[in-house]
């Protein structure tokens, strides 16, 4: 038996070694396991085999699948050049007002957001070919890349989004029904960002070019068109009950590979080969992160954290309890990846949610964003900083410009808080059953 003292010291002793390795510069994931395993050694309760054990079940999932096949489709669409045909469509569509590169960039954003569902993918495939084309075209190379950084947030919040999928398996919550709550808030945002380009760009001295032939609109239209297919077949399959997002996600890898090798004839075996490569190494690194937050959340759960932290406090308001719930995640986000922070926080905020009556679909949407916008915010930042490297700057001088793109998604976020329905509206519309 051990002292009562002891186990009431483990509890927050799991959180204190954590932030000590993070803090020591370890990373999350590893901390996590770290922590866990330290916990073992000192908890005589808990055995190796119930940690291997929670290991293997935070991977047994077979909605989980998803996600390296999510990643998979988008890394082929960058080698068969999908994005740029994407970026030649919206350049005509919108070359003929001034800062048409930013705006490209947030459009183009929009779209590949419908093709891959991570942000990673968007701002190192985007990025690549946007951020020099604009510094080329006289933009600082700050706003290039804040721009780029911003935009590229939308690829967890449009579906199909890799951050989603975990929500859902983590919670138990219907991921069709969150696939169609993001796609109003992942426009909001879209245009929030373009209407930042047009009060943003009057200060530059940026080139404007003629307005795009009927001719040339509808030839890109066309590449556009197939492209935007893919979220089109996911959503669609998903919300009519004929796939499961996993059978979409492999659609979706399909459909990509038809593209690449009979529609654009652009892509071959190596670059088959590059792509699954590319998706094995940033795969890893994410579902590790799972591995050592299944660990933790079990810990979560054994030490009755929730309970604890949570007793005597009833929060019966669903506008505060969400606002404080985002305010948390967002500061949680700033310094960890948002799949382990997932994690850790659903289980802790969920049964606070559902006794205050907030819908399932809206507290998930609301958490993913909130989580997602630690990928444009130091320490954590990798969106930012994947997009700072391309630029050739350093972060910091990026920060000032990027705060601001982070300011209008911040105000999407209260929008979504104040008036539910516009998480709910598209579910309930399409879904006739969606409670």
């Amino acid at each position: 038996m051990m002292p009562m003292e002891w186990t009431f010291i483990l509890p927050w002793l799991l959180f204190a070694l954590l932030g000590v390795l993070i803090v020591a510069g370890i990373p999350i994931a590893m901390s996590l396991v770290l922590t866990a395993f330290s916990m073992i050694l000192l908890d005589p309760r808990l055995t190796m085999w119930v940690m291997f054990q929670r290991m293997y079940n935070g991977m047994d999932s077979f909605v989980l699948l998803a996600v390296p096949l999510f990643l998979l489709a988008g890394n082929l669409m960058n080698s068969a050049h999908i994005t740029d045909r994407l970026i030649t469509l919206c350049m005509r569509l919108v070359g003929h007002f001034k800062g048409a590169l930013a705006h490209v960039n947030v459009m183009v954003s929009m779209l590949f957001a419908g093709v891959s569902g991570s942000s990673t993918a968007d701002s190192a495939g985007v990025g690549t070919v946007l951020i020099p084309a604009m510094k080329r075209e006289g933009y600082p190379t700050h706003f290039a890349v804040a721009v780029t950084a911003a935009s590229s947030v939308m690829g967890i919040i449009i579906p199909p989004s890799i951050n989603m999928i975990v929500w859902g398996a983590l919670t138990n919550t219907s991921i069709a029904g969150l696939f169609l709550g993001g796609i109003l808030p992942g426009v909001m945002i879209g245009i929030a960002q373009l209407l930042l380009n047009l009060l943003y760009v009057r200060r530059y001295d940026v080139p404007v070019r003629q307005r795009a032939r009927f001719s040339e609109l509808m030839s890109s239209g066309k590449d556009g068109l197939l492209a935007a297919g893919i979220p089109i077949v996911i959503i669609g399959g998903i919300t009519l009950g004929l796939v499961t997002p996993t059978e979409a996600a492999v659609i979706a890898v399909l459909y990509a590979l038809a593209l690449g090798f009979f529609v654009y004839r652009e892509l071959t075996f190596k670059h088959v080969l590059e792509a699954s490569t590319s998706t094995v190494r940033l795969c890893s690194l994410s579902l590790f992160s799972l591995v050592g937050a299944a660990i933790f959340g079990y810990l979560i759960s054994f030490y009755q954290i929730p309970p604890k932290l949570m007793a005597g406090v009833t929060i019966s308001d669903p506008t505060t309890l969400l606002i404080i719930m985002a305010v948390v995640m967002l500061i949680i986000g700033t310094f960890m990846d948002s799949l382990p922070a997932m994690a850790i926080l659903a289980p802790i905020f969920q049964p606070l949610a559902m006794q205050a009556g907030v819908h399932p679909v809206q507290f998930g949407v609301i958490g993913v964003m909130a989580l997602g916008l630690g990928l444009i915010t130091p320490p954590y930042g990798l969106c930012l900083m994947i997009s700072a490297k391309i630029g050739g700057i350093p972060l910091l001088k990026a920060l000032g410009t990027t705060l601001l793109y982070l300011a209008v998604m911040v105000a999407v976020i209260v929008l979504l808080i104040l008036f539910p329905e516009l998480v709910l509206v598209i579910p309930r519309w399409l879904t006739p059953d969606f409670v």
